[in-house]
């Protein structure tokens, strides 16, 4: 059984929004900014700050995955292995996770897979929304404001705070034709393009499309349940992406028995979208919280664009160490 060893998470400073930010959707209340940080160094950060908290050495690495939600590096640059460097040198190999918001909590199903004794993996993710207006399409199209930050995440084949139960995923890849920002495959897409896209598919979307979505993230929760072999009543914590509403994750937690946290909804606001380092965060703000006592069950649940589900579920195996070394916080 794969556990988490240790977790970081990187969170730069956080700046209030101001009304007209955010006008068409006031209840996000702050957004964390590292500007000039590019991912990858976000990334190698918080990478370095897992390994340390997991006391093992780069030699006992054997993969590196890295993942993120927007702009990662200039288009060709192998910056997986940039990230692998910084952190482990030459040990093992790395692999960029390219499935947006719900790249971080996947990478942990590969390192699930991936974890051989004497082999653990390292999983980063990081953005960086600097380089472009952050609140570009929470004005026009009710969008979420841009947050930067990164995590890393050690998983090891035996020891850790949080044992891996179970994990399952669900797609809905007919949705996917309405997200094409450039016809032509090798132009890239602007802020511009990708808030006209999110407007169109505001538009276009139909019922259909979001209660398919939302069977979607109840097959990818449901699945990840019965490979864990514990059933909703047993989760004490659910850990979703952060939206405005909370929806339609406080729906799905209605139907299906989960846990909803106001608390955690409420931390999620005053951070901004965090992308792939939603779980991460709201992970470590449970732990923060001394919530996550021995034998809690906590559900994972990310999602890339409604249009993709990975749901994990972890025991605690014991309480966490919490660790602050100025933005950086760590659990091991």
């Amino acid at each position: 059984m794969r556990s988490i060893r240790s977790l970081s998470v990187l969170l730069p400073p956080a700046r209030p929004t101001q009304t007209g930010e955010v006008a068409s959707v006031p209840d996000w209340r702050a957004v964390r900014e590292a500007v000039g940080a590019s991912p990858a160094q976000m990334a190698i950060h918080a990478g370095r700050a897992a390994l340390a908290a997991a006391a093992i050495t780069p030699s006992q690495v054997g993969w590196v995955l890295h993942c993120g939600s927007g702009v990662q590096a200039s288009v060709g640059w192998p910056v997986h292995h940039h990230v692998q460097h910084g952190i482990v040198g030459s040990a093992g190999n790395a692999i960029e996770v390219r499935q947006y918001c719900a790249g971080g909590l996947m990478s942990w199903v590969l390192a699930d897979r991936l974890a051989q004794p004497g082999g653990d993996v390292v999983c980063t993710g990081a953005d960086n929304w600097s380089w472009t207006d952050r609140f570009a399409t929470s004005r026009s199209a009710g969008g979420e404001p841009f947050s930067d930050a990164a995590h890393a995440a050690v998983v090891s084949e035996g020891g850790g705070f949080a044992q891996i139960l179970g994990w399952g995923t669900a797609s809905c890849p007919d949705q996917s034709e309405a997200w094409r920002t450039r016809d032509a495959f090798h132009e890239t897409a602007s802020m511009a393009d990708y808030v006209s896209t999110l407007e169109r598919v505001g538009r276009t979307r139909t019922s259909e499309d979001a209660r398919n979505s939302f069977l979607m993230l109840q097959r990818a929760t449901t699945t990840a349940l019965a490979d864990a072999g514990v059933s909703a009543g047993y989760v004490t914590h659910f850990v979703p992406h952060g939206s405005r509403s909370g929806e339609p994750y406080r729906q799905l937690a209605r139907v299906l028995g989960l846990p909803w946290a106001e608390s955690l909804h409420e931390h999620a606001l005053g951070h901004g979208y965090l992308g792939v380092s939603c779980q991460a965060a709201g992970l470590l703000h449970l732990a923060e919280s001394q919530l996550l006592l021995q034998d809690s069950i906590v559900l994972l649940l990310a999602a890339e664009y409604l249009l993709s589900a990975t749901a994990v579920v972890l025991h605690i195996a014991r309480p966490p160490e919490v660790g602050v070394d100025g933005p950086t916080l760590t659990v091991a």
